[in-house]
């Protein structure tokens, strides 16, 4: 198995040990329980300068995916930050860039945890050599607002494929900048629901011989409803409920903004308790003050999305590597049984790797295993060369 052309026969990987560092040629081995966060921050950065640049993304929002579900069809702007190697960024054509979509109620700030630098996922994986895009999806952070009832999955999907097309030709804004980089690959990586956007952009705009995005990364999410644990039906019921309710403006109650927006979970002490299994305190406090409310279009395309997954009506047309990452103690879906269900949803991708984090829950970037994360994300990433 070492040396091979990882595209050349399908694989299916489980990681099964705990090391205190990945090599890239773990991409080439079995999955892992990854279990010892201390060892893995021995794992030495790179010496080259990272930057965050701020970008920006003229988009519509439009569904031509093949999710059914209803958008407006008019022009916003998406915002957010390409992170990396101040070398890669200066380049006009670096090799590959990873896209990192968010879950509800979070923003590109999961990814991109500036506030503490030690569970800044974005730059911290810029020391060892990526590139990042990390972005507020439509209805999120500081990119605009949408009807709530008029931001679906589907859209999510057209909006993910005219940024992943726009990175392989340069048709976007770097703030500050004339000429922007044009990347050859593009990866699409996701955390929980935001599986509902990667995976359909994926399945929708591919091509056998030029697919636009190169490779499917999908973390804290299973299709498999037998997989699903009781507090995913015990958390999503209120926020149907509230948004059939009509929700509550996306900028707070009395803001301008459009209405059909709420928060999922409903609390913030619900929201703790769903994404964080093992976190050091004051990081739950300031992701819980982050979050923000979520477009009612998303909870309302979601489950005709989970059923063409599930009967793999249209994930047999992934034919890109994959990567499922899951934590064990995850509170909305059972693992391992999750992760290695999902694995059987992509019969034509040439490479699946499942991959499992001890003590950790959905927030894979903050919890106290993080460093075991990024590892398996680095290991991932290097060994099919982005």
């Amino acid at each position: 198995m070492f040396g091979r052309d990882p595209f050349h026969r399908r694989r299916q990987t489980t990681w099964l040990t705990a090391l205190p560092r990945l090599s890239a040629a773990l991409g080439l081995l079995a999955t892992a329980v990854i279990a010892n966060p201390a060892a893995a921050q021995t794992t030495v950065p790179s010496p080259n300068a990272v930057e965050s640049l701020p970008v920006s993304f003229r988009v519509v929002n439009r569904n031509d995916s093949n999710v059914p579900c209803l958008a407006d069809g008019k022009t916003y702007t998406v915002r957010g930050h390409l992170v990396g190697p101040a070398a890669d960024l200066r380049n006009p054509f670096p090799r590959s860039v990873t896209t990192y979509l968010h879950g509800i109620g979070w923003g590109e700030f999961y990814w991109h945890f500036q506030s503490q630098p030690e569970y800044d996922y974005a730059t911290l994986m810029a020391q060892r050599g990526h590139t990042s895009l990390v972005y507020d999806q439509l209805g999120y952070g500081a990119s605009d607002r949408t009807p709530g009832l008029l931001n679906c999955y589907g859209s999510e999907a057209s909006v993910a494929n005219q940024i992943i097309g726009a990175l392989k030709t340069g048709r976007y804004t770097v703030v500050g900048r004339t000429t922007v980089p044009t990347f050859a690959q593009v990866a699409l990586a996701s955390n929980q629901a935001a599986a509902l956007v990667s995976q359909p952009t994926v399945y929708s705009y591919s091509a056998p011989l030029a697919p636009n995005a190169d490779a499917l990364i999908v973390t804290s999410f299973a299709d498999f409803a037998g997989a699903f644990k009781p507090a995913f039906a015990l958390q999503s019921a209120p926020f149907f409920s509230r948004c059939l309710l009509g929700g509550e403006p996306s900028d707070g109650p009395g803001g301008s903004g459009p209405r059909f927006y709420v928060n999922f979970p409903p609390s913030d002490e619900a929201f703790a308790s769903v994404n964080f299994a093992n976190a050091d305190p004051a990081i739950v406090a300031a992701a819980t003050a982050a979050r923000g409310r979520s477009p009612c279009g998303e909870a309302l395309s979601a489950f005709q999305t989970i059923g063409l997954d599930s009967l793999q009506i249209l994930l047999r047309q992934v034919r890109v590597p994959v990567l499922i990452v899951n934590g064990l103690d995850d509170a909305f879906f059972i693992q391992p049984l999750g992760g290695n269900a999902q694995r059987r949803l992509y019969p034509n991708s040439p490479d699946v790797t499942v991959a499992f984090i001890a003590n950790a829950g959905q927030a894979l970037t903050l919890e106290r295993t993080a460093p075991d994360f990024r590892n398996v994300m680095d290991a991932w990433l290097r060994a099919r060369r982005f």
